[in-house]
């Protein structure tokens, strides 16, 4: 087969009785024009399926975000209950808040899976923030707040401080003990003596109210503090007060000083605790360690 001239071609074109026609056709553009018309379409398709690719990839990680979105609301939710448990927040106070398709809740269900379109998610997501900002703003932030501090103020009322500096050694625990002055018989002793020299600081144990500062026949020179939450502390035998009554004292200030006044055999600090009027046994307190 010869090969393919792209020299310029003339047609002649006669008909009987008229002028011919004279056409003169040159091969390359002729060529690149058919290439184009032919490749145009696929070009088009190749767009159109490319665009479509991206569209549905788009599409992907819009739905993916919106669940995520979702999973997060519910997790924030989730929290929320237990902050509102954390409150102290009975479930009616904020039954008109509650979020919905908490995990909790959930009811058996069944049924054909079909994806949810991304708008609808985000839509939901939107329907929930709401009332999570409600519930958070007027019901769980405030009762919280109320809490947290009810909770710190009844810690600093807890008598589990040092009431003595430095160390310092059991003298007599609590509970039943043989007469110290060495007569016969038993007594109740209600608290722990700390032996010590006279003059040494003796510390509130606890944030409260100075209710006793003043000379007892049995305690001597005494204090005795009300921390409120059904807690008072007593530190007995003090060479020197150094509070009155109606003094507010915080744990670790100085209250007076070791000595030996009134029922002492030598200088220690008598050092009980009483919960609802009741002395209970200071060792649970300051966690000291269990003799043997």
């Amino acid at each position: 087969m010869p090969p393919l001239s792209l020299k310029p071609y003339t047609v002649l074109i006669t008909a009987t009785g008229k002028s011919p026609i004279t056409l003169r056709l040159c091969p390359v553009p002729l060529l690149v024009g058919l290439a184009v018309l032919v490749g145009l379409p696929l070009t088009w398709i190749s767009l159109l399926l490319y665009q479509n690719v991206q569209l549905v990839q788009r599409n992907q990680n819009l739905s993916e975000t919106a669940s995520e979105v979702l999973t997060e609301l519910d997790a924030i939710g989730n929290e929320i209950e237990v902050l509102k448990n954390r409150a102290g927040l009975p479930e009616q106070s904020i039954e008109n808040t509650r979020v919905p398709n908490s995990k909790a809740e959930i009811p058996p269900r069944g049924g054909v899976a079909e994806e949810a379109p991304a708008e609808v998610m985000f839509d939901e997501a939107r329907r929930q923030l709401p009332s999570l900002e409600v519930m958070l703003a007027r019901a769980v932030k405030p009762a919280l707040e109320q809490t947290l501090e009810s909770e710190a103020e009844q810690a600093a009322a807890f008598p589990n401080g040092k009431p003595i500096v430095g160390e310092s050694s059991i003298s007599s625990e609590f509970g039943l003990r043989p007469n110290p002055f060495g007569r016969r018989g038993y007594e109740m002793h209600e608290g722990v003596d700390f032996a010590g020299p006279v003059g040494k600081p003796i510390l509130a144990t606890a944030e409260g109210v100075v209710v006793r500062a003043d000379y007892n026949g049995g305690y001597g020179n005494h204090v005795r503090i009300d921390h409120g939450y059904n807690y008072e502390t007593l530190y007995g035998h003090l060479s020197k007060l150094e509070v009155k009554i109606g003094d507010r004292v915080q744990r670790g200030d100085v209250v007076g000083y070791l000595g030996s006044t009134g029922r002492s055999s030598g200088p220690h600090l008598h050092y009980s605790i009483y919960r609802n009027g009741q002395a209970v046994n200071p060792r649970h307190y300051l966690k000291l360690a269990e003799t043997k």
